[in-house]
């Protein structure tokens, strides 16, 4: 069995419940990512050129580059089943947070701060809550495989899982 094995193939099949991250996370994270394009275009358009802080709209159209980015990442780790989708999703959930804060935070009037607070309620924080979902399940799915693979004689070299010499573990029934 090669390392290349080791990896499900990608794929948005349904699981019947047996996937640690649901098939319409990858697609939606990247319909996020998608949507976030024209938002952030906006942003450089239309977000006055001071507002008591030097840089503000490459601050704010900057930080949205990288939570595409991230959302992007997010999804095709996910769809790729791939282990990094964890760390990703982590950095994803930790933006949309930070996301949220600074909007509502930053805010000015009644209208903008309750467009900031919808915005944060209703998208960004269950995003977020997706995310570290995620990102919880995949660790806890490793910690549950790690002795099994122990057992069945798998090891770790250079950050890489290494199956079993062949021999030294129980052949399979032909």
């Amino acid at each position: 069995m090669t390392s290349v094995e080791l990896r499900a193939r990608p794929g948005l099949r349904l699981g019947g419940g047996r996937w640690l991250v649901p098939p319409w996370v990858a697609p939606a994270l990247l319909l996020c990512a998608v949507v976030l394009i024209p938002w952030t275009a906006l942003l450089f358009l239309t977000l006055p050129p001071h507002y008591a802080a030097s840089h503000w709209r490459l601050a704010w159209g900057g930080f949205d580059v990288g939570l595409g980015i991230a959302l992007a990442t997010t999804g095709l780790t996910v769809a790729r089943r791939s282990p990094f989708a964890e760390v990703t999703g982590t950095i994803t959930g930790t933006l949309l947070c930070c996301d949220a804060w600074f909007d509502v935070l930053t805010s000015r009037g009644v209208s903008d701060i309750a467009q900031a607070a919808a915005s944060a309620v209703l998208v960004e924080l269950p995003l977020a809550a997706l995310c570290f979902w995620m990102a919880r399940n995949l660790a806890h799915a490793v910690e549950v495989a790690r002795p099994f693979l122990q057992a069945a004689g798998f090891t770790v070299s250079n950050n890489r899982l290494v199956p079993p010499v062949s021999g030294s573990a129980t052949a399979a029934p032909r």
